[in-house]
């Protein structure tokens, strides 16, 4: 006697509306169908993202300032130290 064989549907279906599903989310792999997914821009080609990874994904306007305010206080610092250590 064989062992039981898991049950598989004819077709995948989106976690949010249960139509059937066009593809995954680029971030957490939920299946998703075309009207539940956004299109946002990504390094080489437009990413699907679920509805929810859409809503926490930060815009990359944000994450570009981000990095900039990061760069400048290292700087500020690292200027600050050099003159502690460095007296003219």
């Amino acid at each position: 006697m064989a062992g039981l064989a898991p049950f598989r549907p004819d077709q995948d279906y989106c976690v949010y509306c249960h139509k059937p599903a066009a593809g995954r989310c680029a971030v957490c792999h939920a299946l998703v169908c075309a009207d539940c997914c956004e299109l946002q821009e990504g390094l080489i080609r437009p990413l699907a993202l679920c509805q929810k990874c859409a809503e926490n994904r930060p815009r990359p306007g944000r994450v570009l300032l981000a990095w900039l305010l990061a760069a400048a206080f290292f700087l500020i610092v690292l200027l600050i130290v050099f003159l502690l250590f460095f007296p003219a």
